[in-house]
């Protein structure tokens, strides 16, 4: 009994409501994240082109005695949707982020499921963290193109020269490979903006985080096996970033004094 009614307070907490409120405005913008990511996907399918015959074409990211071959016809127009589905999930995430920055800071919220209306500054807000969001996902795009790509590429080409194997690949793998080390590092370099919304938004407390430090180590290297190709060394060099820059937003949130 005492048990059930520690669990009740804990679910009546104000912080635990805020957090079933933010689901429930979540909830009613299912419609607009799905349009989000229809539209990117219509938009992204021709772009998509593009951006192949601009990876074919580099050769920077196929190391010396490499082949690329195709083994079946429809192998361009998988990968077009695959880049499309990629920038559909991009703009959902920029929604997400922009949508948190704006409702960060609200933890006293009415006793009803409805969300007040938003106050002074929050565009503002919102349009602060869309371009620091950017502003990471252009760092992690440069990560991954300067140097976790060609680290890689060379590595398993290596490799597979000392095993004495002539190295022939897959396009469509190799192609999957370059488009998830990317789109992997561009969303780990998300985690210090995340962690410094919930923070100066008030959804966690940074003793929580401290607390439960090695958890969120270890959920880094969840979400990287997630996001990388399934191989380990992908898994380190995009879940390491992940953990440093963790780290590094609880350092500045230390440093820079929280608004009264």
């Amino acid at each position: 009994m005492p048990e059930r009614l520690e669990i009740e307070e804990l679910m009546n907490a104000p912080r635990m409501r805020m957090f079933r409120r933010l689901g429930a405005h979540l909830r009613t913008r299912v419609r607009v994240l799905c349009t989000l990511f229809i539209f990117g996907f219509i938009i992204g399918y021709p772009l998509a082109g593009n951006a192949l015959d601009w990876l074919i074409n580099q050769s920077s990211l196929i190391p010396d005695d490499t082949t690329i071959i195709v083994l079946q016809p429809l192998e361009l127009v998988l990968l077009r949707l695959q880049i499309a589905g990629y920038l559909g999930i991009t703009l959902v995430v920029m929604a997400l982020i922009w949508d948190a920055a704006r409702l960060a800071g609200r933890s006293k919220m009415p006793d009803d499921m409805e969300l007040p209306s938003l106050p002074k500054g929050a565009l503002l807000r919102g349009l602060i963290a869309l371009n620091i969001s950017l502003g990471l996902a252009v760092l992690g795009l440069i990560y991954a193109w300067d140097i976790l790509i060609p680290f890689l590429l060379e590595y398993l080409q290596d490799d597979a020269a000392a095993a004495g194997l002539e190295t022939t690949w897959h396009l469509q793998a190799w192609i999957g490979f370059l488009l998830s080390l990317a789109l992997g590092s561009a969303l780990a370099f998300q985690v210090p903006l995340v962690v410094l919304i919930s923070l100066r938004g008030e959804l966690v407390e940074k003793a929580m985080l401290t607390h439960y430090r090695r958890h969120l180590w270890f959920t880094s290297i969840v979400v990287a096996a997630m996001l990388s190709p399934p191989d380990p060394l992908s898994l380190a060099l995009i879940a390491a970033p992940m953990i440093v820059l963790f780290e590094a937003a609880l350092l500045i949130d230390a440093i820079i004094p929280h608004r009264k």
